[in-house]
């Protein structure tokens, strides 16, 4: 299974298999990923508002491969810690706007992964590197269970990014991510007067 079909599965079925080796993707495999996500990006754009950040292919094929190799781990459970810390390298460049939202072509099946994961121990190293993910991109984990602190100021200071951070909240109804004070704010505004039909009972912590 090349890193180019997995991604048009998931993007399009919602349903993935993965190879049973995990030996290196090819040049060639990574060129066509970064078209299918860059193609992908593009196609999303049109349901983005305000000035839309532009792809950034170095943060996309990141997630991707991420992605890949923990469906991969959680079902591989004979490779052993050094090998997933060896698969799930973490994110070294800038996190920025461009980055949150190319991340997130694949990110946003975080929370689906970690349902494929939950029959393990929650000390599992599998399981902290995704619980590390999902604090890393709160932009993609809206709706997951996050413990630990979500930096948010890249999200909160790009206007498109930020719009649809907070009309994820309303719509998955994360009381949680309301608890910081600006996020609050910007959620009373979108509710405005239909907050009665758009979240029935908001009332954040």
């Amino acid at each position: 299974m090349e890193l180019k079909q997995f991604i048009q599965d998931i993007i399009q079925q919602g349903k993935v298999t993965v190879d049973a080796n995990v030996t290196p993707f090819s040049g060639d495999d990574i060129q066509a990923a970064i078209q299918q996500l860059r193609e992908h990006y593009e196609h999303q754009k049109q349901e983005l508002t305000a000035t839309v950040p532009a792809f950034d292919a170095a943060a996309a094929i990141w997630a991707a491969g991420f992605l890949y190799r923990a469906v991969q781990l959680v079902i591989l459970r004979h490779l052993g810690e050094e090998t997933v810390n060896k698969l799930l390298t973490p994110y070294e460049g800038v996190i920025s706007p461009e980055a949150v939202l190319s991340v997130d072509l694949s990110f946003r099946y975080l929370s689906n992964l970690m349902s494929l994961a939950k029959g393990l121990a929650p000390e599992d190293i599998l399981v902290k590197r995704l619980r590390e993910a999902a604090i890393q991109w709160p932009f993609s984990s809206v709706g997951m269970k996050v413990e630990g602190e979500l930096k948010i100021e890249t999200i909160m200071n790009n206007a498109c990014v930020r719009r649809s951070y907070i009309d994820r909240i309303i719509t998955a109804r994360d009381i949680k991510r309301c608890n910081n004070p600006q996020v609050r704010e910007y959620i009373q505004e979108a509710l405005g007067d239909y907050g009665h039909v758009l979240w029935p009972g908001f009332k954040p912590e």
